[in-house]
């Protein structure tokens, strides 16, 4: 199934609306062969996105230039020096957050459209909710790595405009650190808490960035939530189709 360029509404909903479709055109054919090529094709889709997840190369958060006790002239002057280009280095890594909440965005959304494009025909009705749990769990990531981009974004132009790392820019390179790292959602979101209540304490400072933290923390907490639901729901369909079709290898999904 493919969308045309103009249609405005969400990846997920389209994904979901095809998958629908699939369970309502499923009828009383031997349902076993097709559900198990549907369930292997998904779930090579799947691991092929953990795969390019993984091969993602790690982004190094800058660490904030120390002073030792009774430091000499020397270090004094080093510190100095490192403490006035620290900012340049908290901006690159904002960039680098962007860059990579844009490419995270991009491989969920591919994966999202490889998925509604395959044929469901003749598909039992419980492999296709199986492949629907696994799309909206795809989706949450989606719009968690949509919104991180808009935060970072907002918090380099606020670097850029104050000109000077503070408390704030301190906690959301921690929380984006836990975010691209591949950190649960519970420590971003704690780390994310921290941050908005500094960037509270911030003279002058526009909403955008607060109002933006609130919403990545609200996009935190559905990934953390939808964790244990996803599994508790895909461990029954799965038992589901092995006791319909103890024959068939239903792929990685499957189990």
């Amino acid at each position: 199934m493919r969308y045309p360029k103009d249609v405005r509404y969400p990846r997920r909903h389209l994904v979901l609306c095809a998958l629908a479709c699939a369970v309502l055109g499923a009828c009383s054919q031997n349902k076993g062969p097709a559900t198990s090529a549907y369930l292997r094709a998904c779930g090579a889709l799947t691991a092929k996105l953990a795969g390019q997840v993984h091969d993602l190369p790690a982004i190094a958060p800058p660490a904030r230039p120390t002073l030792a006790p009774d430091p000499t002239p020397d270090q004094q002057r080093v510190f100095d020096g490192l403490t006035r280009i620290y900012p340049l280095y908290v901006n690159q890594y904002y960039a680098a957050v962007i860059e990579r909440s844009r490419v995270m965005t991009q491989l969920c959304r591919q994966t999202l459209d490889d998925i509604g494009a395959l044929n469901a025909a003749g598909v039992d009705p419980a492999g296709v909710q199986l492949m629907s749990v696994e799309a909206q769990a795809i989706d949450r990531r989606r719009d968690f790595f949509d919104e991180l981009h808009r935060l970072a974004d907002l918090s380099q132009t606020a670097l850029v405009r104050r000109k000077a790392v503070d408390d704030a820019d301190e906690l959301l390179v921690g929380a984006f650190k836990a975010a691209v790292g591949g950190g649960d959602a519970a420590a971003v979101a704690g780390g994310l808490k921290d941050a908005a209540a500094a960037v509270s304490r911030r003279p002058g400072e526009p909403p955008g960035v607060a109002e933006q933290i609130a919403r990545v923390m609200e996009r935190a907490a559905r990934l953390q939530q939808g964790v244990a639901a996803d599994e508790a729901e895909r461990s029954r369909l799965a038992a589901d189709l092995r006791a319909r079709y103890p024959g068939e290898d239903l792929g990685a999904s499957g189990r």
